[in-house]
């Protein structure tokens, strides 16, 4: 009865070094990972939460993309409406000059072939492109926004649509990066044509002095496309900015559930250690051996 007692005694402490070992085991791997799960079953709910974490963090970095390709898309947008601006405003100042009583026809000619120059350039601006797609063009991004007739131009005829591009800033709002080129520019393209024939066929000064109104609407309409454009960057940035701090949030608690806390994890290993030793102690108790009797 003394033999079978000690035998179970012995069975016992072996199970027990067993369980020991593999806790130790467990301590060590997490240690050398620095992760906390390593399997759904390590911990169900946490495994659950984490991944809900990834998955939020995952839309968050993907919705960082679309926002900086958005303000990258609309740095190109307020570049080329400057341009525009710029070379309306020079139309605007040669026609101011045109409409004076004092220059002849020859000097209204000289002025009308810069016009002409001017017209050019704003259809090249009218016809910019960023990654590929024609930024004024709307949905129809493989299409040229204007279609240049002649040379010098008789007709710049709009050829894309209204569609707007929208990139997503939340899980609940998108917002639009482009301007139609027919919202932004209108008519200014006929209205310069008209403006340029006038200058060359020697128009009288009221004539001349009536595009104003024209090119005066089209600087107009730029200008508030630009603040448009600029208020959507400021929004794209405030939208980025959130995000960025969402992320840092999102890492924080899928770190929390997922990775060890080291100053934890050499407690416990040196709690497993030990027992670890006493469990060797008690065998060797158990068994008449020594310990390095039974490492051997």
């Amino acid at each position: 009865m003394v033999r079978v007692s000690e035998q179970s005694r012995l069975t016992a402490h072996m199970r027990y070094l067993g369980t020991v070992t593999e806790r130790m085991d467990r301590v060590q791997q997490q240690l050398a990972t620095g992760r906390r799960i390593e399997r759904a079953s390590d911990d169900p709910a946490g495994a659950a939460l984490a991944l809900e974490h990834r998955a939020d963090i995952a839309f968050e970095a993907q919705m960082r993309r679309n926002l900086e390709n958005g303000v990258a898309f609309m740095d190109v947008t307020e570049a080329s409406l400057a341009s525009f601006t710029d070379s309306l405003q020079r139309v605007r100042e040669l026609t101011v000059q045109a409409a004076n009583d004092t220059l002849s026809g020859t000097d209204r000619q000289t002025i009308a072939r810069e016009v002409n120059q001017l017209i050019e350039h704003l259809a090249q601006v009218a016809n910019s492109e960023f990654g590929g797609a024609y930024i004024f063009s709307g949905h129809a991004t493989q299409t040229p926004a204007y279609l240049v007739t002649g040379n010098p131009p008789t007709a710049i005829t709009f050829q894309g649509d209204t569609g707007e591009r929208v990139r997503r800033i939340s899980k609940q709002d998108t917002v639009a990066v482009n301007v139609p080129g027919s919202t932004v520019f209108g008519a200014i393209f006929n209205d310069l044509i008209t403006l340029r024939d006038n200058l060359d066929l020697g128009a009288p000064a009221a004539t001349i002095t009536a595009s104003l109104t024209d090119i005066d609407a089209g600087i107009d309409r730029t200008l508030v496309a630009r603040a448009e454009i600029g208020a959507r960057v400021n929004r794209f940035g405030a939208a980025l900015r959130q995000s960025e701090q969402t992320d840092t949030n999102l890492q924080e608690l899928r770190s929390g559930i997922e990775e060890i806390d080291l100053s934890e994890m050499v407690v416990r290993l040196t709690a497993e250690q030990n027992a670890l030793q006493a469990a060797f102690s008690a065998i060797s108790s158990a068994s008449g051996l020594s310990l390095l009797d039974y490492l051997r």
